[in-house]
């Protein structure tokens, strides 16, 4: 895996690749897919890196899987010259149309003209690629589109928009301020308590690092008030996209979620009878990178082969 910081709509942004880099072009060879994951929130790539080094693995060889991650969901080392716009006074770069137009620059100036595009995207990072769409220039080089337990309606109204509205909301300025007491702790002992709080919490060890770096007062901020502006702009479906991008989209329901409840997805399949909507038949939970990562990249590399010439 490569991983470096690049600059997006103003943002120092935390990309991965497995397979070739971002900056390399098309392979020699001529094949033209190219992959691009976008992540959901909080949108940190180190998540989903099981995820990614699967779907690489299983597609052809010269077709590179690439996750950018969200503008200020990755905050860089304390080394490096590179520093985060200020969350005060650089909203805009962090809301939601900020990331969707962080998202398209990395398209336009790191996918090739000529390559077919597949975007794999999990949770909100669905309705940033629905949005991507209306960019006609992104939408002529888009394949397929893959959206994994999409949440691209009623958010405010699934079982987990209510818990976050009600109970976690209001609890944000306390744990924002507990992460910073938390930054000036001892390394090991940061590590101690992620590692307890993990096993009470049902995160696997392999997270640990993500966890890490998650827990950044300013980097929670940025994450939670993303999470809020979903609740209040992600309403309803809009049908106008669906139904003239049905053909390039397949979507991955999940059969216990709180974000997308099943009733989204049987009524998203009774208006639309032609859309390749599945519903999950393994119990896979939304937050599929903390243990069903591989599962869910050989489950997405299946469908993606079919879309290869």
């Amino acid at each position: 895996m490569q991983e470096a910081f690049l600059d997006l709509n103003g943002v120092p942004t935390h990309v991965t690749s497995e397979g070739r880099w971002v900056e390399a072009g098309l392979a020699a060879d001529g094949h033209r897919d190219v992959v691009v994951v976008i992540p959901g929130n909080p949108g940190l790539p180190s998540f989903y890196n099981g995820f990614i080094k699967t779907l690489n693995s299983k597609l052809p060889t010269e077709t590179p899987v690439w996750m950018v991650g969200h503008a200020g969901h990755v905050q860089p080392s304390k080394t490096s010259l590179r520093s985060l716009p200020k969350y005060e006074h650089n909203r805009h770069l962090y809301n939601l149309d900020g990331q969707l137009k962080h998202k398209a620059e990395f398209i336009k100036k790191y996918v090739p003209k000529d390559a077919r595009l597949h975007l794999v995207a999990h949770s909100i990072g669905s309705w940033f690629v629905l949005n991507l769409l209306k960019d006609e220039e992104i939408r002529n080089q888009v394949v397929k589109c893959y959206l994994l337990f999409p949440t691209i309606e009623r958010m405010a109204e699934s079982p987990n928009g209510k818990f976050f509205t009600r109970f976690a909301t209001p609890l944000i300025s306390i744990l924002v301020f507990l992460s910073w007491i938390f930054t000036f702790l001892p390394l090991i002992i940061q590590i101690l308590l992620i590692e307890v709080a993990s096993f009470f919490i049902g995160i696997p060890r392999k997270c640990r690092n993500s966890v890490l770096q998650l827990v950044n007062p300013a980097v929670l901020r940025r994450v939670f008030s993303l999470a809020k502006q979903e609740l209040e702009i992600v309403r309803e479906l809009d049908h106008e996209l669906v139904s003239k991008n049905s053909d390039k989209l397949w979507l991955y329901y999940g059969s216990k979620d709180g974000w997308t409840p099943v009733k989204y997805y049987e009524e998203i399949r009774t208006r639309y009878p032609n859309l390749n909507a599945v519903l999950c038949k393994r119990g896979i939970l939304h937050s599929f990178v903390l243990e069903s990562d591989t599962e869910m990249g050989n489950i997405v590399a299946d469908v993606i082969n079919d879309n290869i010439i």
